[in-house]
């Protein structure tokens, strides 16, 4: 019998296949984004405008937009005011009141006299900051004014505005030739106007007719004394000015008057006076000698909140 043998040899060589023998090779590799000139490793990529891979480029702290645009993070929000003091004298004549910013939209605006709400178009009217009530709707003396609001847009590091200050009270008061401690001017605050943190400044003038005898004068918060002063005869005038700063029990008063003769003085104390139903605060006066008489010529109430 015959037999035959034979031996396989490995082809170890290598063949170089071109791109456009590999079936869709081309497409492909078209169809991938390539890196373009705005490229740089270790930032964000995005797709420029010609198709090619590009980097974002900004501050590290700043943060990327959908259309590959950078800018510092964060978004404008509306600012809110709420029960803001509308500012004007509310003395049953004026009809004008106005708010520390211009609400926006003004159909935001919410306007309550006495905890009632106002109604837009018929009791009030809103040009920029200015409410404006109708003549039927006017605020009477001790009413309560509080405005609710949104602001245009803003950064979130804007401040919000702050209610402004508030005039309470303002007048001339009255005379008088009492022997006691009678009543020559008077301010209620009404109950749920003042807050912890509020500051109520109290200003007086006033003046005395007649040198047979001296006189007195006396500012009380609720049924603690601010001020008392007793001046000599030849006293013509006086002035004092007082300041309540309100706690959440109380409040911590100080004071200080002088006079055209009577010396400076200035004072501090403590009132446990509860101002949640409100306060009243009352100028006393009386002189010594029937025949003079001493009289409150102005006095101001002022609440910063």
């Amino acid at each position: 019998s015959g037999s035959s043998s034979g031996s396989a040899a490995s082809d170890t060589g290598s063949n170089t296949i071109a791109e456009t023998s590999v079936v869709g090779l081309i497409a492909d590799l078209g169809a991938r984004p390539l890196k373009g000139a705005g490229f740089a490793s270790g930032r964000v990529a995005l797709v420029d405008p010609t198709g090619m891979l590009a980097s974002v480029t900004g501050a590290d702290s700043d943060c990327v937009h959908v259309d590959g645009s950078t800018g510092p993070c964060g978004s404008t929000v509306p600012s809110f005011v709420d029960s803001e003091a509308a500012t004007g004298i509310v003395d049953g004549s004026n009809t004008a009141f106005g708010l520390s910013a211009a609400p926006d939209p003004s159909s935001s605006l919410a306007v309550y006299r006495n905890g009632v709400l106002q109604t837009s178009g018929q009791d009030f009217t809103l040009t920029g900051t200015t409410v404006q009530f109708a003549a039927a709707a006017t605020p009477q003396p001790g009413d309560t004014l509080l405005a609710s609001y949104r602001t245009a847009e803003s950064d979130p590091g804007t401040p919000q505005p702050f209610s402004s200050p508030q005039v309470l009270c303002s007048g001339t008061g009255t005379s008088t030739a009492s022997l006691t401690l009678a009543n020559i001017g008077t301010c209620t605050i009404p109950g749920g106007l003042l807050q912890p943190g509020d500051r109520v400044e109290v200003r007086f003038d006033a003046a005395h007719t007649g040198s047979a005898g001296g006189f007195s004068l006396e500012v009380d918060w609720g049924s603690t004394v601010l001020v008392h002063r007793d001046a000599a005869a030849l006293d013509v005038l006086v002035t004092g000015r007082g300041d309540a700063s309100m706690l959440a029990p109380g409040a911590q008063l100080s004071a200080q008057s002088w006079g055209t003769l009577l010396p400076f003085t200035a004072a501090v104390a403590t009132a446990s006076d509860s101002y949640t139903n409100g306060l009243t605060i009352s100028f006393q006066g009386m002189v010594t000698q029937a025949t003079d008489s001493v009289a409150l010529s102005n006095f101001t109430v002022v609440r910063i909140p």
